[in-house]
Parts: C-alpha cells; structure tokens; sequence
C-alpha cells in the first residue's frame, strides 16, 4: 500500500488510485478484525497501530486537516507535517501468509489463512477443515469447490 500510494501521489498525481489503495488497506484491516489471528498473534496490536499511523500518514497530502486531527488522536504530540513520509521495503511487501475469503454457496461464511504460494488442493483442505465451513456444509454433499488462487474458495454444496 505505502509503495502504491507513493507512486500515485509523486509519480502520477492519481489521488483517486491512492485513496482507493488506502481503502483496500482498510478493509484488510477490519478482514484481520474478524480473523482469529488477533487471538494467535501476541504482535497483532503493534501492528495495528503500525498500519493507523501508517494510513493517516498516506492521506495527509490529500486530507491534511482530517489526518492532523486523526495524528493528534492517535496521541502524537507534534503535527503530522513533522512526520517522515512512510517507506516500504521490498523483502517486506512477499506475504508468507494471506486471508482467504470461504464462501458457502456463494455467501460468506468464513476467512482463514493459508500459505501464499499454496496449491489448490492445500487451499480447499484449509476451507474444508474449518469449523465455520463444516456447520454449513455438514449433512450436505459437495457438488464443486471454485478456488481464485489468492482470493476466494466457493464451496458449492
């Protein structure tokens, strides 16, 4: 997000691509919201905190009075202009991990996490094995699994 947001802003001046790129950091964050991992993960608040402060940041050029006020919220003494501009590292950006959305019949029933470079067969033993999946599969036969590589599992029962 930080790198998108970057080249939008210095490179191209596509403030719509960069709000629409800080909204996707947004909806991943309420995805994490919902997962179990905030349960597993001693780390997950830091990180939280990380990616606010990292969000806030990436829309002071385009909203600087909202995101000074969202600054100060977050506890910061000085104002936001004093702030470096975030910075991304590339070894940073390969996730070992990623959420995975799991439909049932086409409506969301779950979000697991599965490995990045899973193959497909991995990825439909995740969603199969999933609590959440199996009450709304249970007594059901299932007739197709439709796996995006990276995205979705539909489980047609």
């Amino acid at each position: 997000t930080i790198k998108k947001v970057t080249e939008d802003i210095r490179d191209r001046f596509h403030f719509n691509t960069a709000i629409a790129a800080v909204m996707e950091l947004v909806n991943l964050m309420y995805q994490l919201m919902d997962s179990p991992v905030k349960e597993k993960e001693r780390d997950f608040w830091p990180v939280m905190r990380e990616a606010v402060e990292s969000m806030v940041l990436l829309i002071s050029p385009i909203v600087p009075h909202i995101a000074e006020e969202l600054w100060s919220a977050l506890g910061h003494g000085q104002s936001i202009l004093s702030e470096s501009w975030p910075q991304w590292r590339e070894d940073a950006l390969l996730a070992n991990e990623i959420l995975v959305v799991v439909q049932v019949n086409g409506k969301l029933r779950s979000r697991i996490m599965i490995s990045s470079d899973a193959e497909r067969e991995e990825m439909e033993q995740a969603a199969l094995g999933d609590p959440r999946i199996q009450e709304f599969i249970k007594d059901k036969a299932v007739r197709k699994i439709v796996v995006v590589p990276g995205k979705l599992i539909n489980i047609v029962a």
